[in-house]
């Protein structure tokens, strides 16, 4: 299936619509062509309605702050999972016109009951927190909240801090995180965000941290420090992944035992004879 399902009429519509303000025409354009995926349109033409949306009101209005807030705000209350996607990566741009309704709507969509919604929120508080860092303090306050959504979508915060100035805040979001035992927060962070993300673009930085992490005995934590290699991060640095991992190896714990095995045996798919190596001189064979 072609990853856009728009047709030059239909963004021709859409920006029609959009001049008139009218926001349920472009949304009701969307749903025409939603899939079973995840039952929203295309990515790719959900972002070009936010370009077009971003890009009228930087060119036309005369508060944008206000009107990204106002235009964010109106598709955030929609019933249509994918005007709420659209909704939250305008809204975040409308922050400093009315920080506690962004908020609350941050939150909010972020424990949407559609999961391709959620991911929509997860890059919004990443945005948000890179473009107004004075919501660190706040973003570390979440990292305890009830809803394990939320506390996933505080793991994609911290992209706005991948940064050399922003990257000890962002371990210091993670710090909380990497105790919590919930499945959907565990895989976006050390196999995805702290790896693939952080660990690619700061890799001396991301193994200090792990080494420092490493000292911390619980099972979750422990998973995340190994699981962060279980990606392109340990592909690239082996040597270093396989320093790391040798730390636990007489952990017994059943979490931990199953993280090396995983890791061990993913690194082995691109060096096969390094983690061999490693096998033999720990007499893990």
């Amino acid at each position: 299936m072609a990853d856009s399902l728009l047709t030059d009429k239909n963004k021709s519509d859409i920006i029609s619509a959009l001049k008139k303000n009218d926001l349920k025409k472009i949304i009701s354009i969307l749903e025409k062509y939603k899939t079973g995926h995840a039952g929203t349109a295309k990515t790719k033409d959900k972002r070009f309605v936010i370009k077009e949306i971003v890009n009228h009101i930087e060119s036309n209005s005369k508060n944008p702050v206000k009107d990204f807030f106002t235009t964010g705000n109106a598709l955030c209350n929609m019933e249509e999972p994918a005007a709420r996607e659209i909704g939250v990566s305008v809204i975040w741009r409308g922050y400093k016109h009315s920080p506690a309704k962004v908020k609350k709507q941050l939150l909010k969509i972020a424990d949407d009951p559609n999961w391709e919604v959620r991911e929509y929120a997860g890059n919004a508080f990443a945005a948000v927190l890179e473009d107004n860092t004075e919501l660190f303090d706040e973003m570390l306050k979440l990292t305890n909240h009830p809803s394990e959504n939320v506390r996933r979508a505080l793991v994609f915060s911290a992209i706005g801090l991948r940064n050399e100035e922003g990257i000890k805040k962002a371990f210091t979001i993670f710090e909380p995180l990497m105790y919590d035992d919930s499945r959907y927060v565990k895989k976006n962070l050390g196999p995805f965000i702290l790896g693939c993300y952080f660990g690619n673009a700061f890799p001396e930085q991301v193994i200090d941290q792990l080494k420092k992490w490493s000292k911390i005995k619980d099972e979750h934590v422990r998973w995340n420090i190994i699981m962060s290699f279980n990606n392109s991060f340990g592909n690239k640095y082996p040597e270093k992944a396989l320093d790391v991992i040798s730390m636990f190896l007489n952990d017994e714990n059943k979490t931990v035992k199953r993280a090396v095995k995983s890791t061990l045996n993913h690194i082995s798919k691109r060096h096969k004879d390094k983690v061999l190596d490693f096998r033999k001189k720990h007499k893990l064979i």
